[in-house]
């Protein structure tokens, strides 16, 4: 099972004024994500990229990309480009999804394509529904288990949103005039502004509706299985807390990034690392499932553009570090393999949630009040640092603007690895006193240390 939540909100309805997306990336345990920068690059004429499975020919132009990318594979989960277009994607299964025999095109080389070559969101949309038309997608998304999947994305720019589903080699889009979220079951229904040609004729003809009955794309192209619709609970979960009648804040968003329905019905059993619902913030409860391993948001600025806060690991366990668009980002940031590094940031983080999540609830406050902490220095620290950039950029001093980004980059990431490390130690030293890792998720992290070569104890 792969799962993602999304969602974006336009300016008119967000507090700093900009349109602002966010997106929990839920990936097989262990798959490190680092954050990865692409400058731009002009291309010779008969260039091809190879992406994941497949290589295709590449576009003479490519715009300079930040993306959130499991370690093996060639596209993103989640980005943004030099021009401001930002895109999440999110795992779906169509009725279609058994026609697409030849090997494609991954949701996410999609994504990083989309984001390489268009400069706005209505131009990224189009540059995947045309190479999802001509190559297809698919190809297994996982280097534990056959996960094959069509996907799902939420298209940003500074002046636009679109949300975009696709169904084997066809697609269907609607743009987003006040908030919206996706997640792994589809979300138009019957209002949409773009689609494929043969969008409902194929479905019409394949009886996925009654004759009489008016188009609705996710009722014809769901497929029946419980990865579309066990996720419905999230989707609407996500909706329901971007309701309201007062602006949605960075901080507030966060807060639905890290979301366990603590204040309903489906609210955590033995904490929430015991993963007893799929939730916005995703624990694995068993090695087969999947968990959150990054978050991303992105907004704007007036004068310095796109920028990110990004949490490595799990949101909940874990602190939103500042990121910029200047070409460079701290080597820890970058680092994260297939098993456990000290350098990696992500690695360091992801040790602490699976040391936390051995009692969640008697581990888990400590370090999200120092999180919370932290996070407010941060920012505060980060709205300063972009106060003098943005100065200096307005004087024609650009390097100087992006020397003052990175040392705020490097030292958020600095602080980041102290607080994992500092954290960690003082769980693993309980867990020494106790005995060891014991209770009902023992099992579950002996495995997944094994696996990753961790050491908790």
């Amino acid at each position: 099972m792969l799962s993602c939540d999304t969602l974006a909100v336009t300016a008119r309805f967000c507090a700093q004024g900009s349109n602002t997306m966010a997106k929990n990336s839920d990936r097989p345990l262990g798959e490190a994500q680092p954050l990865i920068w692409f400058p731009p690059q002009d291309h010779g004429d008969g260039e091809m990229v190879e992406c994941t499975y497949i290589s295709i020919p590449q576009a003479a132009h490519t715009y300079g990309v930040l993306g959130s990318r499991p370690y093996w594979i060639w596209g993103f989960e989640m980005g943004v480009n030099e021009r401001g277009v930002a895109i999440g994607n999110e795992a779906q299964g169509s009725r279609d999804e058994s026609g697409e025999m030849q090997t494609g095109l991954l949701g996410m080389d999609l994504l990083r394509l989309g984001l390489e070559r268009g400069a706005t969101a209505r131009e990224a949309v189009e540059v995947i529904t045309g190479l999802l038309e001509q190559y297809g997608q698919r190809g297994n998304a996982s280097r534990l288990f056959e996960r094959r999947y069509e996907n799902s994305y939420m298209v940003m720019d500074p002046d636009e949103i679109w949300v975009l589903e696709t169904a084997g080699r066809r697609w269907i889009a609607r743009q987003i005039h006040t908030y919206g979220a996706i997640s792994n079951c589809y979300s138009i229904e019957r209002e949409f502004d773009l689609c494929s040609g043969d969008l409902e004729q194929h479905a019409r003809e394949n009886g996925w509706l009654s004759p009489r009955e008016p188009f609705n794309f996710a009722k014809a192209y769901t497929l029946p299985a419980p990865r579309q619709t066990n996720s419905v609970t999230r989707w609407r979960r996500l909706n329901r807390l971007l309701e309201g009648g007062e602006p949605q804040s960075i901080l507030g968003i966060r807060r639905m990034m890290r979301d366990h329905y603590e204040d309903g019905l489906l609210k955590p059993r033995f904490g929430a690392a015991y993963g007893t619902f799929p939730t916005i913030c995703m624990h694995a409860m068993t090695w087969d499932a999947c968990q959150t391993t990054a978050s991303m948001q992105v907004f704007y600025h007036d004068i310095l553009g796109p920028m990110a806060r990004h949490a490595m690991s799990l949101p909940c366990c874990s602190v939103y570090l500042p990121v910029y668009l200047t070409g460079w980002l701290p080597a820890c940031m970058e680092a994260g393999g297939e098993q456990f590094e000290e350098t990696s940031l992500w690695w360091l983080l992801e040790r602490l949630a699976m040391a936390v999540s051995a009692d969640y609830e008697r581990f888990a406050p400590a370090v999200q009040r120092e999180a919370a902490e932290l996070e407010e220095q941060l920012d505060r620290e980060a709205k300063q640092a972009e106060a003098q950039a943005a100065a200096l950029m307005e004087q024609g001093e650009n390097g100087s603007a992006a020397a003052v980004l990175n040392r705020m980059m490097e030292s958020a990431a600095e602080r980041a690895k102290a607080f994992a490390q500092r954290h960690f130690e003082a769980v693993r030293s309980q867990l020494e006193r106790d005995g060891g890792v014991l209770g009902p998720r023992r099992e579950f992290l002996e495995d997944y240390c094994r696996r990753t070569g961790m050491e908790l104890v």
